[in-house]
């Protein structure tokens, strides 16, 4: 296994250490691995001052684990987005995940979180990325979100999960460093910024922050969300859910909206509205059709919880 030890920097900065360090090449925003290191390149691009998005797509030929040294300040922030099937273990004092497409897979971090990444060999893996200081956060979030100041002011290690949904997913699908326009990347990148902090503000990050969850409690967790995700259509039922999780309904309602920062009716809505999308853009039924399929009594009930959810009527969707 190779180890690479380092802190939070710009991809500018991150490329030339990981030069040093794996066989590779870089070539201006871009670096390219050596075919006996693996296969596979990361692109950079600077959005704003402050701002970059990264695209990471590689198969490596031997398990790799990344060290990160904590900074003392909350100079900069990551957010990672796991977008392949592929398990990766990231490990911190607070926190041990498994990440991927199929569990958590969306990260926020800040420069004073330490932690452990393990990266297996032969695993083809996708990451895309986005790194911002704080004086960009600053300027552009904080400014006008001054319920979240206290949380980001603050030089304790953050540590924010979130679920790559409809809304996520489809951005991201949308973008690519290599082949889009810059005009087009940039549109997008801050689209996703947008709809993360609209997230991160529903979460009323200034209150305080409640017990590490109890590793246990988590897999029980995930086998609800899974339970949830596995049947878009079916009405959930709270007690049933609780029941299946091991838990009180009221511990299950607090945890869960701890761990994926929304109730599980909202988490289920989300899901019938994915459905929903994905069933328009196939064009095979109509709006009515569709709002039947997913239980709703009659059209206006499916109109408003859609346009609530994507902003837009049914039927402004084209298939």
């Amino acid at each position: 296994m190779r180890n690479i030890y380092y802190q939070l920097s710009d991809p500018k900065e991150w490329y030339e250490l990981l030069a040093q360090k794996l066989p590779s090449v870089i070539q201006e925003n871009q670096i390219t691995l050596d075919p006996k290191m693996g296969d596979g390149q990361s692109t950079y691009l600077k959005v704003q001052e402050g701002l970059w998005a990264q695209q990471m797509d590689f198969k490596l030929n031997e398990d790799l684990e990344l060290h990160r040294i904590p900074h003392q300040k909350n100079e900069l922030f990551l957010v990672d987005f796991y977008l392949s099937n592929s398990q990766i273990q990231h490990k911190s004092k607070e926190h041990n995940f498994t990440l991927g497409f199929d569990n958590m897979n969306v990260l926020l971090t800040s420069a004073t979180t330490k932690s452990q990444t393990i990266v297996k060999a032969h695993e083809s893996v996708r990451i895309f990325n986005l790194l911002f200081t704080h004086t960009w956060l600053d300027e552009n979030v904080l400014v006008d979100e001054s319920g979240m100041c206290n949380f980001f002011e603050c030089n304790s290690p953050i540590y924010i999960s979130e679920n790559l949904d409809y809304r996520f997913s489809d951005l991201i699908k949308s973008i690519d460093l290599r082949h889009s326009d810059r005009l087009t990347s940039i549109s997008v990148i801050l689209q996703i910024l947008d709809y993360l902090f609209v997230k991160l503000k529903r979460r009323r990050l200034n209150t305080p922050p409640k017990a590490n969850i109890h590793h246990k409690d988590l897999e029980q967790l995930m086998k609800v969300r899974e339970s949830i995700d596995a049947n878009p259509i079916t009405e959930v039922s709270l007690e049933r859910l609780s029941e299946q999780a091991g838990m009180s309904l009221t511990k299950f309602k607090r945890l869960f909206k701890e761990v994926f920062g929304t109730s599980p009716y909202q988490y289920h809505l989300q899901n019938k509205m994915a459905k929903a999308m994905e069933i328009l853009t196939k064009g095979t039924y109509t709006v009515s059709e569709t709002g039947f399929i997913l239980g709703y009594a009659n059209l206006s009930q499916f109109s408003k919880a859609f346009k609530n959810h994507f902003g837009i009527l049914p039927s402004q969707v084209e298939p």
